[in-house]
């Protein structure tokens, strides 16, 4: 279970007041191991932690390909708990679980170093990184349909079920070219949930160089360089790019799509690949 219930005072215009339950999502902390060293905390909701380790790595540039995982394997008590209808109190949080990767030849794990912990609304790409992609990184001929886009906003949120108790989760799937979820992943950070999703692919042997990734957050540059990292040459986001964002996918070869809302969107970086 991804939320727990928690006491509510809740307040309306013209003095009325009740006291009601309400669902909070669960955000607790998941510790990274790369060949039984740490690499880095995030703060996550709870589900999906093996497809997070891996995505993670994939998409900062810990690995290249998900050949290179030799053992994975998730360790701690703390999200069986949940999984099982327990609910978690918040001086529980040093109790967080590990995933442990062996990792054939690593790479990039010195940026982590001075950044072990992770913040919710933070991504683990750092400043240094900002120039991390290569001249064309994204070179799939992918087309995808004007009339795809529009559905795709409200196929993502329909598929967020956390998000529709809650509020509370950021959502990433990975689409078909022809609209269909192939996977839907929710976290409480925007770059975890892009993760999962990568990561939930990469374990399943699902290619991504024909797919469209869809987010309910803004395209800034860790979310660009992230989805040009392993190749997605179409990213929509329901909500705003930024300039660097944009700098990045323009470099790479990434098409953004932004403000995808179902009645419209802006197309801001190679608009080729979006065909009427």
């Amino acid at each position: 279970m991804s939320t727990i219930s928690r006491h509510t005072e809740r307040y309306r215009r013209g003095g009325e007041r009740e006291s009601l339950p309400d669902r909070v999502v669960v955000e607790l902390p998941l510790e990274i191991k790369v060949n039984g060293m740490p690499l880095v905390a995030l703060m996550r909701m709870p589900g999906m932690d093996k497809e997070l380790a891996v995505g993670f790595c994939l998409t900062e540039k810990v690995m290249g390909s998900v050949s290179q995982v030799k053992l994975l394997k998730h360790c701690g008590s703390m999200e069986r708990e949940i999984c099982e209808g327990g609910e978690v109190e918040d001086t529980e949080l040093d109790r967080g679980n590990v995933v442990e990767l062996e990792i054939e030849e690593p790479g990039e794990r010195e940026r982590f170093s001075s950044t072990y912990l992770v913040r919710t609304g933070c991504g683990g790409a750092d400043i240094s990184a900002i120039e991390d992609y290569h001249e064309g990184e994204v070179a799939s001929e992918l087309r995808v349909g004007e009339a795809v886009i529009y559905g795709l906003g409200e196929e993502l949120t329909r598929r967020q079920e956390v998000f529709r108790g809650t509020g509370g989760t950021h959502g990433a799937g990975v689409f078909t070219a022809a609209g269909e979820a192939v996977v839907v992943a929710e976290d409480v950070g925007r770059h975890n949930a892009l993760d999962k999703a990568v990561g939930w692919c990469a374990l399943r042997g699902i290619p991504l160089e024909d797919k469209v990734l869809v987010l309910s957050g803004r395209v800034s540059y860790e979310m660009a360089l992230k989805t040009a990292r392993v190749g997605v040459p179409v990213l929509v986001s329901m909500a705003a790019p930024t300039s660097l964002g944009l700098r990045v996918a323009e470099a790479a070869g990434l098409t953004v799509v932004g403000f995808s809302d179902g009645r419209r969107f802006n197309v801001y970086t190679h608009p080729w690949r979006i065909v009427s």
